[in-house]
């Protein structure tokens, strides 16, 4: 998108001209909602201080469903989950994530689905674990089975959904880790429990949506299989649940799912996810690049990546390089939102009578690798030597934040209201980046940084004065109006039968067919650049068409080339009370880049044709606030 054009040329009245500013760019890591690096099982015994609480703001752990459900109706949540959510939400500041297993060939009990799944008639099949112990495994598209599962889930969503500080759940109903292989089950396994890709397909699509009803206020992953199951995927996504996949390595994820699925499925919602596929002294063995493993994954849109290079307590013997291309990652992650540059006046005019209005043009720069998946304003203050604001204002970007696509640039325009009475001198322009149903702020990838979690931006120089009259336009027809045009088969002539003051009003009559307008007239004077103006006038109509539109006064606002912007709209006329003098007004906002405006008597519609008689006097356009 290209920037604004240069503020100076819109705003002709305002002196200096204006000024731009470039915030210093910031390589600190962003803990920000739906991103980041996630710690894989780690110690909680962890300080503020280390290494890798300065990285990642995650702690992430796998569990088997056993673990917290070993009888019918006995349900350990509190136990696990407490200890975790007490450390890392309430004592460390930090997020949590979980999956719960069903399978899982690294289990050191002899159950990972428990054993009274079994005892009440889930089918099971016999798989060993690394361990060397045999493990029955549940016929994960057996309905018994899903029953079970899905009632298990809402139980754990019950528990855990509302709960401060969970980030997201992975569904772990299905497969080998609860990820979208089969990898330990024989063909004859697969045939003599009736297995077919439409039964597996159901299956997933259950557990989907138990998990989706199950947590409606949280993150939900699936792990995510090749393209010979983009249907399960797909399913997911519409179901808004997002995806991950733990196969990382230096070619790039299992699959390739980086590039056909991410992709694409990236920039309809759907947050992404990746784990690698070994740790750190296994890629060494195996001889894999991995600073070109970690490039490889931040090729791709995604938000989350598990740091399993490491796990538990291994995170503190990782070597110097370890660490480096991590917190590297994590400044790159997910979105990263920069104000690349920002114009604005090098000075304001302050008055003791009316508002006035600083305009802000920004263009801003996703400098991460994937999407924002929440639409946050843009809270504007301005704020005095004793850091009090003087002036704030909230504004939604025209292009929401959810499409500042990475590596784009997107020119937003601001405004602050200064109101009457502030005083000459110099303040502080800030900024903060807020989700409004919350109020929670995030963190930006530029300098200036305030303890409110605003970014300071530039100074801004308020001195006395007016820049613009009072009165942009002003007309009582008590003579010959220049510059008015009427549409064709209409007339207009100021006439002295009747006027709403003095002794003149502007008769317009005729029929109007092709026209959106019965008369309209430039404005000489040029209109203030986001400035707020007043549009008044008094009709009188003698006579309509019953069925035809009543008219009303509208202000077009055009650029500085000409180019139409914008329509501000009057009431209309109230005719049932033909004959009457009535008082239209309406409140224009000028865009950031208007330049003219084009006072119309609007017809509302452009082919229906329409007789009438009206007349109009006392008109006025009135600079409200700006100058």
């Amino acid at each position: 998108m290209p920037p604004f054009p240069c503020l100076a040329a819109l705003l002709p009245l305002l002196a200096p001209p204006a000024v731009t500013v470039t915030p210093p760019l910031s390589d600190a890591v962003l803990f920000n909602p739906h991103m980041g690096l996630y710690l894989q099982y780690p110690p909680t015994d962890a300080k503020p201080d280390e290494w890798f609480m300065q990285i990642c703001d995650i702690a992430y752990y796998r569990l088997d469903w056993n673990d917290v459900n070993p009888e019918p109706g006995v349900y350990r949540f509190d136990e696990y989950f407490g200890p975790l959510f007490d450390f890392w939400v309430k004592q460390r500041g930090k997020r949590v994530a979980f999956r719960v297993m069903c399978q899982s060939m690294h289990s050191r009990g002899e159950y990972v689905t428990p054993k009274w799944v079994f005892d009440q008639g889930v089918p099971g099949v016999p798989h060993t674990a690394l361990n060397g112990k045999v493990h029955t495994d549940p016929v994960f598209w057996d309905e018994r089975y899903l029953d079970a599962q899905a009632a298990f889930i809402a139980k754990l969503g019950a528990y855990l959904d509302g709960r401060p500080g969970l980030e997201f759940v992975d569904i772990g109903s299905i497969g080998e880790w609860g990820e979208m292989h089969l990898a330990r089950w024989t063909p004859q396994q697969l045939q003599e429990t009736g297995f077919t890709e439409a039964r597996y397909a159901t299956a997933y699509r259950r557990m989907i949506d138990a998990y989706r009803a199950a947590f409606p206020h949280r993150l939900v992953f699936l792990n995510v299989g090749g393209q010979a199951h983009l249907g399960i995927d797909d399913y997911a996504a519409i179901r808004g649940v997002h995806f991950c996949q733990d196969g990382l390595n230096p070619a790039g994820a299992s699959y390739d799912c980086g590039g056909w699925l991410y992709g694409p499925y990236s920039r309809r919602g759907v947050i992404c996810n990746f784990e690698f596929h070994s740790g750190w002294n296994e890629m060494l063995q195996k001889h894999w690049d991995v600073p070109a493993t970690i490039a490889k994954g931040l090729s791709a849109p995604i938000s989350y990546l598990n740091t399993n290079l490491f796990g538990g307590g291994g995170y503190r013997q990782a070597p110097e390089e370890a660490r480096k291309l991590l917190t590297d990652a994590a400044r790159r992650i997910g979105y990263r939102f920069v104000v690349a540059r920002l114009e604005l006046p090098g000075e304001v005019h302050v008055s003791p009578d009316r508002p006035t209005r600083l305009l802000l043009n920004t263009v801003w720069r996703n400098d991460g690798v994937a999407p924002c998946y929440d639409s946050f304003t843009l809270d504007w203050s301005l704020v005095d030597a004793a850091g009090r604001a003087v002036a704030a204002e909230r504004r939604f970007p025209h292009v929401p934040t959810t499409q500042w696509w990475q590596g784009e640039e997107q020119a937003v325009a601001g405004m602050l209201r200064l109101p009457a009475g502030t005083a000459p001198g110099e303040y502080r322009l800030r900024v903060r980046v807020v989700l409004p149903e919350t109020g929670q702020g995030i963190a930006l990838g530029i300098g200036g940084r305030q303890d409110d979690g605003s970014y300071d931006l530039a100074a801004v120089k308020a001195v006395p004065g007016q820049a613009a009259a009072g009165v942009a336009y002003e007309e009582d027809f008590e003579g010959q109006p220049a510059g008015w045009g009427a549409a064709q088969g209409v007339t207009i002539a100021v006439d002295a039968q009747a006027a709403h003051a003095g002794r003149q009003s502007l008769l317009v009559q005729g029929t109007a067919d092709a026209a959106w307008n019965y008369a309209s007239h430039r404005v000489a004077a040029p209109l203030l650049p986001g400035a707020q103006y007043r549009l008044s006038g008094w009709m009188l109509v003698d006579k309509l068409d019953p069925a035809a539109k009543a008219p009303y006064l509208k202000l077009g606002i055009n650029a500085a080339d000409g180019k139409w912007l914008s329509n501000c709209s009057s009431n209309p006329y109230d005719a049932s009370k033909l004959g009457t003098w009535q008082r239209l007004e309406a409140i224009v906002e000028v865009p950031p880049n208007g330049a003219t405006g084009d006072i119309a008597i609007e017809k509302g519609d452009n082919t229906t044709p329409v007789t009438l008689s009206l007349r109009l006097d006392d008109l006025r356009l009135e600079l409200v606030e700006g100058g």
